[in-house]
This record gives C-alpha cells, structure tokens and sequence, in this order.
C-alpha cells in the first residue's frame, strides 16, 4: 500500500514538474519544490487513510504530532530530493528523469522514517 499511495504522490510530483517547466516556463529547482510538497501532501494524507488506517491518532493533538513528525521526515526527504535533483539536471538529465532518479533513492528510507517516526504505533 505504501508504494501505491506513493506512486500517486509520484505521478503528481513528475506532472506538475512537467506542466511547470514545459507549459509555463518555470525553472526546474521551483518547478522541483513545488511539485515535492504537493506530492507529500497527497501521500500523507493517502497514509493515513490507506497505508496506516491500523494507527490512527488519539485525538486532534495527536494527529497534529503526527503532522509534525510528517513535516521534519519530509523536509529532510525534500532537501535530499532536490539535492539529487539539481546534481541529475547539473549533469545534463532531463528534469523529469533527474526527478525520477531522485524518488527512487529516497523511496527505502522515506518508508522507515514513516513507518518507525511519523505513523508509529501510540503508546
């Protein structure tokens, strides 16, 4: 489940990437950072409803913890993202292909902070 609701966010992520640099001109570093949040966006909330529904939070304050823990993963995930990005595009990829590459480097550790920080089971 965590790679379906992942591949959603994903296809977001190279779609808006593609409409931003292809059709309005965008760079692709913004094209890249907006194309990122939106897709972490998609895929928490995808998580909470499909790949964790077992762990729900207890109460608003905890999922608002939880939405904290997703922010800090993601961030760290994001900068890495971009990172590998921006050295794929330096290199010549094509911005899609350089994002592609990125997703799939961070694709096992972004599943163990999920499953071990942001959706760990409440005690």
């Amino acid at each position: 489940m965590f790679n379906l609701v992942g591949f959603g966010g994903f296809a977001t992520q190279v779609g808006t990437i593609a409409l931003l640099t292809r059709c309005f001109g965008w760079s692709p570093f913004a094209a890249t950072a907006v194309a990122l949040e939106l897709a972490a966006l998609q895929n928490f909330f995808g998580h909470i409803r499909w790949t964790w529904r077992d762990r729900p939070a207890a109460g608003s304050r905890g999922w608002l913890r939880r939405y904290w823990r997703y922010q800090i993963a993601k961030t760290a995930s994001l900068g890495a993202n971009l990172a590998i990005t921006a050295l794929l595009i330096h290199a010549g990829f094509p911005p899609e292909l350089a994002n592609i590459a990125a997703v799939l480097a961070c694709a096992i550790p972004n599943y163990l902070v999920s499953e071990h920080l942001v959706f760990r089971h409440s005690s």
